[in-house]
């Protein structure tokens, strides 16, 4: 993203209304989240027993807890509210239902 353009998505985003940004955040998880279901296959299979955070429909963390996970965002200083959180459970795990 040039620098240009970085500046007027900041701008449009300073002249939102905080319900214009939690529509905005809500779309942006929900795609994340359906970036993150349509790759599942493929992602649990590289990331099995791993924590993973994504954000703009691409794997922006793999840690081995949550905990991990939201300290990285923590110390970065970022937002979480867009960002798609799933712990990728073992093979070995079963759930009842």
């Amino acid at each position: 993203m040039s620098k240009a353009s970085y500046l007027t998505n900041v701008l449009k985003y300073l002249t939102m209304t905080e319900e214009e940004i939690l529509l905005k955040d809500l779309k942006d998880y929900e795609k994340n989240a359906e970036w993150f279901n349509g790759k599942y296959a493929e992602i649990t299979k590289k990331y099995e027993g791993k924590t993973v955070a994504v954000k703009d429909q691409r794997i922006v963390a793999v840690k081995a807890t949550l905990d991990e996970t939201l300290k990285e965002f923590e110390l970065k200083k970022e937002d979480i509210s867009s960002i798609y959180i799933a712990t990728i459970p073992e093979k070995a795990i079963a759930f009842i239902l």
